[in-house]
């Protein structure tokens, strides 16, 4: 099906969307700063993919995604309205955000995603996901440490 709306009509919805300030990328920062409190915390830091925040001294990249934009699995669905567009574009997103994560391991970086709907209610299972994610770094770090 055909997009309904004009070019300029899509095009000034599409620029309504906003990337930074939204409430789940609110609700991150407030619960890094829970679970971190004695840690510098970098908002929106200079870095490949655009992160939502950076703990540097953890070497901890975090990403607020959105469910529909970022593909998840749980609420991701591709419209019916223009779905020769949206369809690739989806995709290409999906694609993008593996190529911005293994582009920031290899500069040892840990990565993190939380979805938009970890990121309501109590959160415990976006603060498990963080605590996951640097138990796992931690033990490929010592894996590859050199033993004396």
């Amino acid at each position: 099906m055909a997009d309904w709306l004009t070019k300029e009509q899509r095009s000034r919805n599409m620029a309504a969307i906003r990337s930074k300030g939204t409430k789940p990328e609110e609700r991150l920062g407030a619960l890094l700063h829970a679970m971190f409190p004695r840690r510098k915390i970098v908002r929106h830091p200079e870095a490949t993919g655009k992160p939502d925040y950076s703990i540097p001294s953890l070497r901890l990249m975090v990403f607020a995604d959105g469910c529909y934009w970022h593909g998840c699995p749980e609420h991701g669905r591709v419209p019916e309205d223009n779905r020769d567009y949206w369809g690739p574009k989806l995709e290409r997103n999906k694609t993008r955000d593996r190529h911005v994560k293994r582009d920031l391991q290899k500069h040892g970086w840990t990565v993190v995603r939380v979805w938009d709907h970890d990121l309501k209610g109590e959160m415990g299972s976006a603060a498990g996901k963080i605590k996951r994610a640097l138990t796992w770094a931690a033990k490929r770090a010592d894996r590859h440490t050199p033993r004396e």
